[in-house]
């Protein structure tokens, strides 16, 4: 029998209905990827919907499964998927972060994370999905430098924060926008720019592995010696580097340089690229599935006295390094 879509999210736009396990697990496939999807509750309750719509630079869906569920979907790879939900809850396994997600609490699954969840019985979910390349590239020029670690996100996101709060009502109002739009030129011009923010503002809000280069992220246009001495360091930042060959590299003479940054970012080559090490050693805290060693980690990006490089970690970032070890 089918099921009846009443006052739904995104109605207009139904995939399917269906109380069959295999149906469910097969076309939910098509849209995100190949998973294991085991009922854990009472089989009579199982009644899978999904509405889908792809706006372009990102997809919304809602789903519920009716029925308690465990769903093990593993690495993403490709995409992001924020669940938000909107009745019930689910337990959350990605990486080693465990929690449950509520209307308190939305997640972020990352294409980089083994992620397994139950969703329990009476659990329905708006979720974003947005391929890796789109948002990288999004980050990217939000935070002003490449993307050349992955880009992961603080699993857990928490809707009591005002900024996510914002950020949840402006995603309710994308898709009230893209439930009434039409199919001329200026509907899709305007979801387009609305999409687009909407991810830029996710960047923003959300803790993620590279929250803490926009720092570096500057504030106006620079100089084209600077930004290439700056384009230098990042890509040379593993390597022994004095400030003559970033001049050189910059296409002006040391003098020139030394007042360039200064004047432009507040402080001579040597101290930024100390701080683009540091940056790095914080990237790779938050990237390890383990506790990281912060011995291997500093010599890695050229830091040989250990103490030094703690006095200079915690000046930065508020912690020392072992903490943020820790932390990841």
């Amino acid at each position: 029998m089918a099921l009846q879509a009443v006052h739904e999210p995104l109605a207009r736009y139904n995939l399917f209905r269906t109380a069959d396990l295999d149906e469910a697990r097969e076309q939910v496939a098509r849209v995100f990827c190949p998973h294991r999807l085991k009922i854990t509750g009472e089989r009579g309750r199982f009644r899978t919907v999904q509405n889908h719509v792809d706006t372009g630079l990102l997809s919304l869906s809602y789903i519920g499964y009716g029925a308690d569920v465990e769903i093990e979907p593993g690495e993403l790879d490709t995409f992001y998927l924020i669940q938000i939900p909107l009745a019930g809850a689910a337990s959350i396994q990605t990486g080693r972060r465990a929690f449950i997600a509520d209307c308190r609490q939305a997640s972020i699954l990352n294409p980089n994370r083994y992620t397994a969840m139950r969703w329990w019985a009476g659990c329905r979910k708006l979720q974003v999905q947005v391929a890796r390349s789109v948002l990288e590239s999004v980050a990217s020029d939000y935070f002003g430098r490449g993307i050349d670690a992955p880009l992961t996100f603080d699993a857990a996101m928490e809707m009591t924060r005002p900024e996510a709060a914002a950020w949840l009502r402006h995603v309710v109002a994308f898709m009230r926008c893209v439930e009434k739009s039409g199919s001329d030129a200026g509907a899709k011009d305007r979801i387009d720019f609305y999409a687009a923010e909407l991810l830029r503002e996710l960047v923003e809000v959300q803790a993620n592995s590279h929250s803490h280069f926009a720092h570096h992220a500057g504030s106006g246009p620079l100089p084209l010696y600077v930004k290439t001495a700056l384009e230098y360091i990042r890509a040379n930042a593993d390597r022994p580097l004095t400030s003559a060959e970033i001049a050189r590299a910059s296409g002006v003479a040391g003098r020139t340089l030394q007042y360039g940054f200064k004047q432009f970012l507040g402080m001579p080559p040597i101290q930024v690229l100390r701080d683009e090490r540091l940056d790095r050693c914080r990237l790779a805290f938050r990237l390890a599935e383990d506790e990281a060693s912060v011995s291997d980690v500093a010599a890695r990006w050229g830091f040989a006295h250990l103490g030094r490089f703690a006095q200079y970690y915690r000046q930065r970032f508020g912690e020392s390094p072992r903490q943020s070890a820790r932390k990841s």
